[in-house]
C-alpha cells in the first residue's frame, strides 16, 4: 500500500482540511456542518493519500529548481477545486464558494508545505 497512499500526509490532511471546513461552515444548520466536514474529511483522506504519494515520487525523481514546487501547488489545486466544487456546492454545504475557496487556497499552500518536507525527506512512507 506503500508504493499507492501517503497516510502521514492523509492524516494531517484529514484533520486539518476537516477542522477547516466544519469552522467555515458553522453558523449553518449543525448537521449540514457536520456532514460538509465528514465529507471534506472522506474526500482529502483519498485525495491527499494518493497524491502525496504521487508528489513524493515526483519529488525523488527531480532534485533541483522550483518546477516540482510548482506542480505540486497547482495541479492538486486543479483537481481538488473542482471535485471540492461538485462536493459542496450540489449536496447541502451552508456555504459552499467560501468552502471551496478557502480550502483550494490551502491546497495550494499545503501542496508546497508537503513538497518543501518531501525535499527534505520529511513525511515520506
Amino acid at each position: 500500500m506503500n508504493k499507492l497512499f501517503n497516510y502521514k500526509v492523509a492524516l494531517i490532511s484529514i484533520i486539518g482540511f476537516g477542522v477547516i471546513t466544519f469552522i467555515i461552515n458553522l453558523n449553518g444548520a449543525i448537521i449540514l456542518t457536520i456532514l460538509a466536514a465528514l465529507k471534506e474529511m472522506i474526500f482529502r483522506f483519498i485525495f491527499s493519500g494518493f497524491t502525496g504519494r504521487l508528489l513524493q515520487k515526483i519529488s525523488d525523481k527531480y532534485k533541483e529548481g522550483v518546477k516540482f514546487y510548482f506542480a505540486a501547488g497547482i495541479i492538486p489545486t486543479l483537481i481538488a477545486l473542482i471535485i471540492t466544487f461538485v462536493l459542496h456546492y450540489f449536496t447541502y454545504t451552508p456555504h459552499p464558494i467560501k468552502t471551496v475557496g478557502i480550502n483550494t487556497v490551502l491546497t495550494f499552500i499545503s501542496g508546497v508545505g508537503t513538497a518543501f518536507l518531501f525535499k527534505r525527506n520529511l513525511l515520506k512512507v
